[in-house]
């Protein structure tokens, strides 16, 4: 295939707001590649600078607008597929000042295997839970569609596996819960 048609095609694919790719999904978009051709093509476009290689079997077309501004939460769904997955512990305490301490990775909780993943735009933290989790309760589904833990639950996740609560500010901790749940009840009277 020409490098003109590839651009083409990848140019489609980002007007329709797709932005990463699984080889799977990638020989969808090519029209249908040999499987024992498609991880040559997959590579050397990686190489080139076509296609950055997030993670294992994830890639990304670095000129994609419709990539969101942090990629690593876009990355989620890619990453770990098929299981519910959503920001918590450490990122989602730090974001929201509860805890001093920056995130170095972004810590997540899935119902899929723990891993970890470093991607060119940092790390990605899956922690297991076997726990039901209720959307609108437990988590919130953001503008950019991933789903991110309450404060409430957020702690809850960090006591049950274990993580240091030491830099937990509990001053911080009670103000930040009652202002969530302020705007909670905000939105469902607008509702």
């Amino acid at each position: 295939m020409k490098r003109r048609d590839l651009n083409e095609k990848l140019a489609q694919a980002d007007a329709a707001g797709v932005w990463a790719f699984t080889p799977p999904s990638f020989s969808a978009l090519m029209g249908g590649v040999d499987p024992a051709y498609l991880k040559l093509m997959m590579k050397r476009l990686s190489d080139q600078g076509v296609l950055i290689r997030a993670a294992r079997g994830v890639y990304v077309n670095p000129h994609a607008r419709s990539r969101p501004a942090d990629a690593r939460r876009g990355l989620l769904r890619f990453l770990r597929p098929r299981e519910i997955n959503y920001v918590s512990l450490e990122s989602k305490l730090s974001e929201a000042g509860v805890i001093s301490q920056i995130a170095t990775a972004l810590t997540c909780m899935t119902t899929g295997s723990p891993g970890r993943f470093e991607t060119p735009w940092g790390a990605v933290e899956f922690t297991h839970t076997d726990r039901t989790i209720e959307v609108g309760t437990d988590v919130a589904v953001q503008d950019d569609g991933t789903l991110e833990a309450t404060i409430r639950t957020a702690v809850r996740d960090l006591r049950r596996v274990g993580r240091n609560l030491d830099l937990i500010d509990k001053e911080i901790l009670a103000d930040a819960m009652s202002e969530e749940e302020s705007q909670d009840e905000q939105q469902s009277t607008r509702a």
